[in-house]
């Protein structure tokens, strides 16, 4: 489930600082910068994928705020998907979702990007009316079992006001065509809902940028371009 390995389409992850608090998060870019965005990753974490792409975002001119949602669950064994279900099956989604919508409000950040679990937490910002641009590649509109379950989607993306963006593949198996479809009907009733479907692409189909596909890779500039554009960064 989504990113494992560094992108060889992002810069190798630049020097960053640490901040700790109810929150924890690798810093990385200027402290001057006009833009501060977080980014919400997968269940393997602050990998270096991640750390490219904050790296990349930071170039644009950003302040990248890398968020630790496994913050106080230990470093993953191995980069396996047994390993990060099991340390995923630890968080509390509710108990994080709240520490974070307090951080973005005490730290004026203009911008969220999350990632397959991440978005899912966009939904949830969005749901919570919360400022700023919101950016969710491949998130769970199903929801997500867990310990302190958040409210489906589905049951409240019809009538969120909240801008928000999502970006998905028409090929994602793990969200699955009926739910894309769902989403689908969704945002053709509710403007709120910026959908943008991707074809032939499927689940952590950002790693395209350096696909070999041309169709693929050029979904996946695409999508950058959109959560680019849509954080101020273009």
């Amino acid at each position: 489930m989504c990113h494992g390995e560094k992108s060889p389409a992002f810069p190798d992850p630049s020097p960053s600082s640490l901040y700790r608090d109810d929150i924890q998060a690798m810093v990385f870019g200027s402290p001057d910068a006009a833009h501060k965005v977080a980014i919400l990753p997968d269940i393997f974490g602050c990998n270096p994928f991640y750390q490219g792409f904050a790296t990349h975002l930071a170039a644009r001119g950003a302040r990248v705020y890398l968020i630790d949602i496994f913050a106080g669950l230990g470093d993953l064994p191995k980069a396996t998907r047994e390993a990060a279900f099991e340390r995923r099956h630890k968080l509390k989604d509710r108990v994080f979702v709240d520490a974070f919508e307090q951080f973005l409000a005490n730290e004026k950040l203009a911008g969220v990007i999350g990632f397959c679990l991440g978005g899912l937490y966009v939904f949830e910002l969005a749901r919570r009316n919360v400022a700023g641009a919101l950016v969710a590649f491949y998130p769970f509109p199903q929801g997500l079992v867990n310990q302190d379950a958040l409210d489906v989607p589905f049951d409240y993306l019809p009538s969120v006001a909240t801008p928000h963006t999502v970006l998905i593949g028409d090929a994602d198996a793990s969200v699955s065509p009926e739910h894309i479809a769902r989403l689908r009907d969704i945002a053709a009733d509710n403007p709120a809902l910026d959908l943008n479907v991707f074809e032939t692409s499927g689940h952590g189909f950002l790693a395209d940028l350096a696909a070999d596909d041309e169709l693929k890779r050029s979904n996946a500039e695409r999508a950058l371009a959109r959560c680019e554009a849509v954080l101020g960064l273009a």
